[in-house]
């Protein structure tokens, strides 16, 4: 039983329907301790309400900030998971990561699947290539684990984690850091440097990709690529750099300049990864390419759209088959439970 062994975390902004439809209702099934962490400007009275529920009201706290005390002072378990408030997470997947866990005590976090259907036809489901995202981050040593998993990012936000790996990244949050990707490439940075990562092929979590309510704010929209190269960022992002370089030197031992080393190394593999910074005439091939699309050469740039997207389309297909054959019977059960309650709510 995981009832005393796991915590799960919700933080939420401005989508109390999602958690009166979605996410609470199929929660407070399981004796579990529940921690809803939310920014909306007004509180939720039901969680308010529900001796059952932990309910933290931090009004306009960007989600760096408002985890970090919550997680620090209201997590007593030894493992939990952060658990947007739009997805639904196996149980049973979460109990196979803590067994995994708790049988191998130098991997710090251990995940599964994750199936998705579409905000705009919600009949249509993906999942990531798991070939591809469950290739090893087992390395013994920190810095080398780093690598592992940015030369193919996967996140481990919504990881089963310990906890004492997870307040021990809160406890070295920097101030600096206001956008959400950031904090997120920061968490799984620590957690690497904290332990080993376990992909496992389980049925592990059911969401809707839409559009985020980050993408909706301007304190965090942008992308990898623009928190590499965009001026704006240049604090935080050296603030999560330094914070990482100072926990690997901790955990590795190695001097600060080999840390910076693999630090750099790591978030370019993943923020510069098939980006190269375009030349003047690159720019211009692209914005004459651009032009022959809508003008002289529109039903041959039209079709040729079309077979891509036919093309991933098909891939998606292929990688999401793939997936249910991994899962198994049992797992495409609890698939199909857990995307029926995401698509009526």
């Amino acid at each position: 039983m995981i009832n005393n062994m796991v915590t799960i975390v919700i933080p939420t902004h401005e989508r109390h329907h999602l958690l009166e439809k979605r996410v609470l209702p199929y929660y407070l099934q399981f004796d579990v301790p529940i921690l809803v962490v939310d920014s909306s400007q007004e509180p939720h009275q039901p969680s308010v309400e529900n001796p059952a529920i932990d309910y933290i009201h931090c009004p306009g706290e960007p989600i760096p900030h408002k985890l970090k005390g919550p997680i620090l002072d209201h997590v007593h378990t030894p493992y939990m998971f952060t658990n947007a408030d739009d997805t639904l997470h196996s149980m049973k997947g979460v109990q196979t990561c803590i067994e995994y866990l708790e049988a191998n005590p130098d991997y710090s976090t251990a995940l599964g699947l994750l199936f998705q259907c579409y905000h705009n036809d919600r009949s249509r489901v993906g999942a990531n290539n798991f070939d591809l995202y469950s290739l090893p981050v087992d390395s013994d040593r920190a810095e080398e684990r780093l690598l592992q998993d940015f030369a193919n990012f996967d996140s481990v936000f919504y990881a089963v984690t310990r906890t004492d790996c997870w307040q021990n990244t809160m406890r070295r949050l920097p101030p600096e850091i206001v956008n959400y990707y950031l904090m997120e490439t920061y968490v799984v940075m620590m957690a690497l440097i904290h332990g080993k990562r376990a992909k496992l092929p389980i049925m592990y979590s059911a969401t809707e990709a839409g559009p985020s309510i980050n993408d909706q704010d301007l304190r965090y929209h942008c992308s990898p690529f623009k928190l590499a190269t965009e001026a704006r960022y240049a604090v935080e992002v050296a603030a999560v750099k330094q914070a990482a370089v100072a926990y690997l030197q901790d955990k590795s031992g190695i001097s600060e300049a080999r840390s910076r080393l693999y630090v750099d190394g790591a978030l370019a593999l993943y923020w510069l990864q098939d980006k190269p910074i375009k030349s003047l005439k690159d720019r211009i091939g692209n914005e004459w390419n651009t032009f022959l699309g809508k003008t002289f050469c529109k039903k041959k740039y039209k079709r040729l759209k079309a077979e891509r997207r036919a093309a991933a389309l098909e891939r998606q297909k292929r990688d999401t088959e793939r997936s249910f054959e991994l899962i198994g019977e049992e797992g495409r059960l609890e698939y199909e439970q857990l995307m029926e309650r995401v698509r009526n709510s």
